[in-house]
């Protein structure tokens, strides 16, 4: 602190908020500049820096940094007015309502002066309304005062307006449920301004075809006996429609399609007994009608085998039990395997006993097993079912009797 006081040598420079500056300029101390109150925070924070003051260059490069600093701020004001402008704009467009728009490769652009629309893919339906697409070209898009119409030509020459709406405010449309007589309609579009009608669109052309085809079985015959575990339904209908064949008596479904002719043939399996065949044809665009056979068949729908082991009860031994085996084939002599087995007993002087229902084995197997109780002592006969359910089809079913003695 003693050198302060020599002769010759000058006060300390004082810092300022704003750099180092003199406090004895012609004797009288200068005022502190104060820092504007609209400078942001980052560039004031920057003037505290409790740095030492650098020799030289120091007082430019405090000046570089304020700039940037101040340059900083200024453009963080800027990104926040840009992103307060963009979010505005989404939440009005959000509140305005839209036309309905189409992507630019779904329909081609419309010429000048002049709509143009595009045929439904596929062009004949059975809906009684169609929904028409297309575009406008920009020059129709700046009217005012205009709409949109679609009109249709029936086969028959008879006109009518299928729809208007408000002109489109994007070039892609469409408009719903557009009405369709029977047979071709011709349908075109057009923009209305103050009532008259500009230049039409090409016309497209949607048949209407809801008559459903005719469809007939000429094999086999009503009442026809067959013999087999399957018959060929035979029978004539349009050219290419789908032919779906069903067995109403088991369930059992088969299908197939018309040839160029018309001709369809279709096998399907069959219950031993009555089967009713029903046909039903149904056309490209969903129309359908149906017709039916009921023939007899005499065909193997599957064998049962039930044993009982001991067939015989002797109520003078304890236990009074026996082992149930049922194996299954079907009507082409393969085991029924994962088939749900039930198992009913009926004895003399007890209500009918049900055991557990199980699933049949690779062979077609199924194994129950029974207990009467200690107390039971009435002769007679009685007789076991088994049931063996499929995934389609009638269900498997044999008995087998037993017999309940009071001793051998």
């Amino acid at each position: 602190m003693a050198g302060f006081n020599r002769p010759g040598s000058q006060p300390p420079q004082r810092r300022g908020l704003f750099g180092n500056r003199s406090d004895s300029r012609g004797g009288a101390r200068q005022p502190i500049r104060r820092v504007d109150s609209a400078a942001p925070t980052r560039a004031a924070v920057s003037y505290t820096s409790q740095r030492a003051p650098q020799r030289g260059g120091g007082s430019f490069g405090r000046a570089i940094t304020t700039l940037i600093t101040r340059l900083v701020g200024l453009g963080a004001v800027v990104i926040l007015i840009v992103a307060a402008v963009l979010g505005a704009r989404l939440v009005i467009s959000l509140g305005e309502p839209t036309q309905s728009a189409l992507p630019s490769d779904a329909v081609p652009s419309a010429s000048a002066g002049q709509p143009l629309i595009v045929a439904p893919d596929p062009a004949t339906v059975a809906t009684a309304t169609i929904t028409v697409r297309g575009s406008l070209p920009d020059d129709l898009l700046e009217l005012s005062n205009a709409i949109l119409r679609i009109n249709v030509v029936g086969a028959d020459g008879s006109q009518r307006v299928g729809a208007e709406i408000e002109l489109p405010r994007t070039p892609g449309f469409e408009v719903n449920s557009i009405p369709l007589t029977e047979g071709t309609n011709t349908i075109t579009a057009v923009v209305v301004v103050d009532g008259a009608e500009k230049t039409p669109s090409a016309g497209i052309i949607v048949t209407r075809d809801n008559t459903a085809p005719l469809v007939e079985i000429t094999s086999p015959t009503p009442g026809q006996l067959v013999s087999g575990a399957e018959v060929t339904v035979r029978g004539t209908s349009e050219a290419g429609v789908e032919i779906q064949l069903r067995n109403d008596t088991s369930g059992l479904t088969a299908s197939g399609t018309s040839n160029n002719n018309g001709n369809y043939s279709v096998n399907i399996s069959l219950r031993d007994g009555v089967n009713l065949l029903t046909v039903v044809a149904t056309d490209a665009v969903g129309n359908s009608s149906r017709t039916s056979v009921e023939i007899t068949t005499n065909a193997s729908v599957g064998r049962v085998i039930v044993v009982a082991n001991p067939a015989t009860i002797f109520l003078n031994k304890s236990p009074k039990a026996f082992r149930i085996t049922a194996t299954a084939t079907d009507s082409t002599g393969a085991t029924v395997s994962g088939a749900t087995v039930c198992m009913m007993i009926t004895a003399p002087g007890l209500a009918p006993i049900s055991l557990p229902c199980t699933t049949s084995d690779s062979n077609g197997r199924a194994i129950g097993e029974y207990t009467f109780p200690e107390n039971y002592d009435t002769e007679g006969r009685g007789l076991i079912l088994v049931t063996y359910t499929l995934a389609q089809g009638d269900p498997l079913e044999a008995t087998t009797p037993i017999t309940v003695k009071k001793k051998p």
